[in-house]
């Protein structure tokens, strides 16, 4: 539990880190180019680590995703989430994210709560 919760905050820092150098001041919007890098850290994280959300580990082909798998799901008021399909299992994984960039959230389901 404790593992987790540091590996959350660590994520966090380390993807607002990653805003922050992508264009200064970090609290304005990234453009949808950028959440996907974002996104493709985030998904490179969790192959090193448990995030927590339920899915455990990921397996080391999510770190082969092609660039061509990643993609802008849906972009809504104040946020984005990004796909990552991995052909080799067969599944695609998405990551929240505020429109600044730092990431709420990530299952292989697309949907997440409260969400207009």
């Amino acid at each position: 539990m404790i593992k987790n919760i540091i590996f959350l905050i660590s994520l966090l820092i380390m993807t607002h880190s990653q805003t922050l150098f992508a264009h200064g001041g970090g609290h304005g919007p990234i453009s949808e180019k950028r959440a996907i890098e974002v996104a493709t850290f985030t998904v490179n994280q969790f192959v090193q680590f448990d995030s927590g959300l339920g899915f455990g580990k990921l397996n080391k082909s999510w770190n082969a995703i092609p660039t061509a798998e990643k993609r802008i799901h849906r972009k809504g008021d104040g946020y984005y989430i990004v796909s990552s399909t991995n052909n080799n299992e067969g599944k695609t994984l998405y990551v929240l994210m505020s429109i600044s960039g730092e990431v709420y959230d990530a299952n292989f389901s697309g949907e997440f709560k409260g969400l207009k």
